[in-house]
């Protein structure tokens, strides 16, 4: 009896060193939320690389998203808004206020925003955007 409980001991003992091995040479990474990411090529963004276009007053705003940037054009690139974008998951960034030349615009550099795209839908991105403590829903269309 006193062997099997010896032999137990060194396979759990084995296999502990094993994961302990494994998990001292893996990368370890926490995204905004804490969420645990071995890397950051575990997805591809559903934005990277692409155009949008949304309402805003009645006028369209231009949105172009790349692998580490979001930038908003108002009034034909008159006025921009741009951020650098930090992805979370497919579905979800954080954007961090760059610089604005946007007229009254409130929100100053080093501002965070959060979005979370709910659906997609016929070239339509629908997404939840949280900033400054209110959250709402919007809708962009690819272009």
């Amino acid at each position: 009896m006193k062997k099997l409980h010896l032999l137990l001991a060194i396979v759990l003992l084995t296999f502990s060193m094993k994961a302990q091995d494994v998990a001292m040479v893996t990368p370890i990474k926490f995204d905004e939320k804490n969420r645990f990411k071995t890397s950051d090529d575990d997805f591809t963004p559903l934005l990277e690389e692409t155009t949008y276009t949304y309402k805003y007053k009645g006028k369209n705003v231009l949105v172009i998203y790349t692998k580490d940037e979001h930038v908003e054009y108002f009034e034909n690139k008159k006025y921009f808004i741009k951020s650098d974008i930090k992805w979370t998951s497919e579905e979800e960034c954080y954007m961090t206020l760059k610089e604005s030349n946007l007229p009254n615009f409130p929100f100053k550099r080093g501002t965070k925003l959060h979005m979370k795209i709910k659906k997609i839908k016929r070239g339509s991105i629908y997404y939840e955007t949280t900033l400054g403590g209110y959250t709402w829903e919007g809708k962009m269309k690819k272009i």
